[in-house]
């Protein structure tokens, strides 16, 4: 299908984009502890560049240390970071596209901890998301106003690096969104009270912005169009204050939702369908006369165009599809569309921005690692087999190919794509079904010689005469030793997430880590109830990421057919019940089946077989047959094998 109004150009305010498309503030820890830029960040926006968008907008940049929110934040607070900043937007405008900046203060949503001092508000209303919820000091008036002066000051220093617009970053619960809503703001002077005085701060920083970039500079306002927490603000709202953004010069609306209370609306895991703030963007469209731009789940082309196409928005806002592939653009533009990394909305890079270290992707081991990942041919080429076809066996073999190897994959399933088969089937987990794609339509392509249902064994590599072997063979599930784990109604999470087995009436579910929760509501989906989770610790899924975490562990606890078991242990499994123990006590549960979720154990004995015998040069084991971990692992020591051979 073309794409004619996503790569339709546009002017704001006499600044000319070449498409509708736009790469959404994402940060991602790269700057330097001053907030100064580094090149891996230029690396990473060039490399946005030239994948075809049309504007940049780098991420939200603190305009004074006081309203930092991450370590290694971009920032925007003092003239020594303009000569960085200068080198960033020359940098992209040489490779084709046009670059925002957006200027921020976090006020509640941080902590002394990340910026050394006490947070700000307009109200002393803690945000108890994050660690120890920090009751922040409330503002004076000669404090506002002090700010909307750093607001201006970030606006001069935008100007003098040469950025080509400026967005100011009302949304997500931050300082200019505290001061508007009325879950944050309980002052009752000039700058509280009613939603006249509320709206008062955005519109004098906004005020401020303008007169100090003057006429030409075009402006970008960054919206949550709903905080999506009760006492919040609402669409109502925000349609009201769209028309007096216009009025007060802005140039473009951009439009997402939540704040830290409901981050889930912030960055939105897959759970939620693609498109997810359509709508929202559609009310405020319906309202002004300026351009309106919408982000959330708009990973298809083929949905921004349709967006554009039925008059919801006018630009479209992409920010973790671009992680996933920064040629996603260009990709559409030229017709390639079924060659697009499609970002599943893991959430993986934004748990890793939650522990203030640099994001990377699960599914593009080169984001933040453009210079150090790029692929290059190989300086001789090999004969290379890789071991199983799951994410990690085939990102090995496509690299490999690439680098010009001659690659031969064996899978000894009729299938390529390993647990990511199961892990589509998880609750609300399809879209991980674009990764098999992806690879799938890539190795088609290559010169890879793929043979499905072939095992490969000792005289299989004897008879392929491989120089490397890349053993990517995955995991299998543990088998607790728990008495009457044998029994026929004992099933793997892997059986049931394949469908290999149908249960019905009530389910023990051995394992409360992501697996066990996943396979729960899974189980619920398909009218399976109800559903006891029993896990020996005291933490419900452990090992998921943080904000991943806060969206399942909501889902698990609130659901009325699922009875959470902490801090217990099931000692026996019999025909119709299990008996768990919890601090000493005993008690039978009866139940129909019981499914296991324990953990997996990796795949590693051709690995010890040929590093036995020596006969291999170079032998890698990559993935969860090296230790069974996440995808994010899986294809970042895929990547790191393939370069090296």
């Amino acid at each position: 299908m073309g794409f004619k109004r996503l790569f339709e150009p546009y002017q704001l305010r006499g600044l000319e984009l070449k498409n509708r498309l736009i790469s959404a503030p994402c940060e991602k820890n790269y700057a330097n502890v001053d907030g100064s830029v580094t090149q891996r960040y230029i690396d990473y926006v060039v490399e946005r560049a030239k994948g075809g968008v049309g504007l940049i907008i780098v991420e939200s940049m603190y305009i004074d240390p006081i309203g930092r929110g991450h370590i290694r934040q971009l920032g925007i607070y003092a003239d020594k970071l303009i000569p960085g900043l200068r080198r960033l937007t020359d940098a992209v405008h040489a490779n084709g596209a046009k670059v925002a900046s957006e200027p921020m203060s976090c006020g509640r949503e941080t902590s002394s901890y990340i910026t050394g001092f006490q947070p700000v508000a307009p109200s002393n209303v803690p945000c108890k998301v994050l660690a120890g919820g920090e009751v922040p000091r409330e503002l004076t008036v000669d404090e506002i106003r002090g700010l909307i002066d750093s607001f201006g000051e970030a606006a001069r220093r935008s100007m003098e690096a040469g950025f080509d617009l400026i967005e100011i970053h009302g949304a997500h619960g931050y300082i200019i969104n505290q001061f508007l809503s009325p879950f944050s703001n309980r002052r009752t002077d000039e700058y509280g009270g009613s939603f006249e005085k509320r709206m008062r701060f955005p519109l004098e920083v906004v005020a401020r912005v303008r007169k100090v970039v003057g006429e030409n500079l075009p402006l970008a306002y960054r919206m949550s169009g709903e905080e999506k927490i009760e006492g919040g603000l609402t669409i109502d709202d925000m349609v009201e204050f769209s028309q007096e953004l216009e009025k007060a010069g802005i140039d473009l609306i951009d439009v997402s939702a939540g704040i830290y209370e409901s981050v889930v609306w912030i960055v939105q895991p897959m759970a939620f369908p693609r498109g997810c703030l359509v709508d929202l963007g559609r009310r405020i469209k319906q309202t002004v006369s300026i351009p309106v731009s919408i982000v959330g789940r708009i990973n298809h082309p083929q949905l921004a165009e349709e967006i554009l196409a039925t008059g919801k928005a006018d630009f479209i806002s992409v920010g973790r599809a671009l992680h996933a592939d920064p040629y996603w653009p260009l990709k559409a533009q030229e017709g390639w569309a079924e060659d697009i990394r499609i970002c599943p909305a893991c959430m993986s890079c934004s748990d890793q921005l939650a522990t203030n270290v640099p994001i990377t992707c699960a599914i593009n081991p080169e984001a933040g690692r453009e210079r150090e990942l790029s692929i290059k041919p190989a300086l001789k080429k090999k004969r290379v087999l890789v071991v199983g076809a799951g994410p990690s066996g085939m990102e090995a073999a496509r690299v490999a190919d690439l680098r010009g190897h001659e690659v031969v994959l064996c899978e000894k399933r009729d299938r390529v794509g390993g647990q990511l088969h199961y892990a589509s089937r998880a609750h609300h987990k399809k879209e991980f079904e674009e990764v098999i794609r992806f690879l799938e339509v890539q190795l088609k392509k290559s010169q890879v010689d793929m043979r499905l249902d072939t095992e490969v064994t000792r005289a299989l590599v004897q008879e392929i005469r491989p120089d490397v072997v890349i053993v990517a063979a995955g995991a299998t599930p543990v088998l607790p030793f728990t008495p009457g784990v044998d029994k026929p109604h004992v099933h793997s999470a892997i059986d049931v997430l394949d469908q290999r087995v149908f249960l019905d009436e009530k389910t023990a579910i051995i394992g409360g880590g992501l697996v066990g929760l996943e396979t729960a509501l899974f189980l619920l989906e398909n009218e399976v109830s109800p559903v006891v989770i029993v896990e020996p610790t005291d933490k419900l899924g452990g090992n998921v990421g943080l904000r991943t975490g806060w969206f399942i562990r909501n889902e698990v606890t609130n659901h009325p057919d699922i009875d959470v078991r902490m801090e217990t242990t099931v000692e026996q499994i019999r025909d119709d019940s299990i008996v768990v123990q919890q601090k000493g006590e005993f008690e039978e549960l009866k139940v129909k089946n019981v499914v296991l979720a324990v953990g997996m154990r990796n795949n590693d004995l051709l690995a010890e077989e040929l590093r036995a015998e020596g006969a291999i040069g170079e032998l890698y084991v990559i993935g969860d047959c090296n230790i069974p971990r996440t995808m994010k692992e899986a294809f970042e020591e895929a990547a790191m094998a393939a370069r090296r051979v």
